[in-house]
């Protein structure tokens, strides 16, 4: 199985819970993350050694950009259930992908797809 990294999870393994680490370095290989992940987790407030760590952290991933694919599945999911943009193009970043999703907030992807996983 090939997971998309939900920025919860992310930033959970930044700030050393032991359920995010186990699953990321355990699955790393086999993990991804959407570039909303990546811009949401760069937006937090590092100082710029932090930022410098954290920017080679997410490089470990394979980074999946976002597309018109995308985009187009993201309206689909929108008109049938509000959800917020960022959750939206993640979550359609694996359905495109064909990924599981790991997350903290099963709740913000579970009326898509049962296919999440919660390490926590």
């Amino acid at each position: 199985m090939k997971y998309l990294i939900d920025s919860n999870i992310i930033i959970y393994y930044l700030n050393g819970y032991l359920e995010a680490k186990k699953f990321i370095d355990t699955y790393l290989e086999q993990s991804s993350i959407s570039l909303i992940t990546y811009y949401e987790v760069l937006n937090y407030d590092f100082t710029p050694d932090e930022e410098r760590v954290v920017r080679i952290f997410l490089e470990q991933f394979t980074i999946l950009p976002l597309s018109k694919e995308i985009v187009e599945q993201s309206l689909k999911n929108r008109k049938n259930k509000k959800i917020k943009m960022a959750d939206n193009f993640i979550l359609s970043t694996a359905q495109i992908y064909n990924l599981q999703i790991v997350t903290k907030n099963s709740k913000d992807f579970i009326y898509f797809c049962d296919n999440i996983i919660e390490p926590f």
